[in-house]
């Protein structure tokens, strides 16, 4: 008798090799339409490893977009020796992976799908508030913390996602500039 208990078949790489497969999709476009069961197919490994080593598709979604787009990689490098956020520097750094052609289009397609509310999009929500906007309320409270994410969400959702000309117009530089002088000061 075979028994079925503990760690599904796949490798001590079926992980790894799921994360690839999402992240293929991610940058197809197509990660909100692709389910667990073909991701699992793609890596060569059981379904039943998605939840394993994820706890679930949402949460294997999640983790694919945060190694291709770190939002929290992007705190980390906007944080000094002394665990010093700089806004401004945070601010360049978001700009700059939105502006990058080869990160840009994943990046409105993914904010478009959290935009509309699907099934999914809770995990993409919750990354980005544990990510980011946990790490700045850590850091300078949870009044400059909404602050500081009303400016740069809203900046970059209403540039790069909806477009909007006044902001769609502007060099990186100006788009940057415009943030940094919204962005709430350091108390000091």
């Amino acid at each position: 008798m075979v028994n079925k208990r503990g760690r599904p078949l796949g490798g001590s790489d079926a992980r790894e090799r799921l994360l690839l497969a999402a992240q293929k999709h991610l940058d197809a476009g197509d990660l909100s339409e692709t389910s667990s069961r073909t991701l699992a197919v793609e890596a060569g490994v059981s379904h039943t490893l998605v939840n394993y080593h994820f706890g679930g598709r949402d949460r294997l979604l999640t983790a694919a977009i945060a190694l291709r787009v770190a939002p929290h990689e992007v705190v980390a490098a906007s944080t000094d020796s002394g665990g010093e956020i700089d806004l401004g520097l945070l601010t360049e750094l978001f700009v700059r992976i939105w502006e990058d052609p080869a990160r840009g289009p994943s990046l409105e397609a993914l904010a478009r799908e959290a935009a509309a509310g699907s099934a999914r999009s809770g995990a993409i929500v919750e990354y980005i508030q544990g990510a980011v906007i946990g790490q700045l309320t850590a850091s300078f409270g949870a009044e400059k913390a909404r602050r500081a994410a009303i400016v740069v969400v809203g900046v970059i959702f209403a540039r790069y996602v909806l477009r909007v000309p006044a902001l769609a117009t502007l060099t990186p530089r100006q788009v940057i500039g415009t943030m940094r002088s919204m962005l709430p000061r350091p108390s000091g």
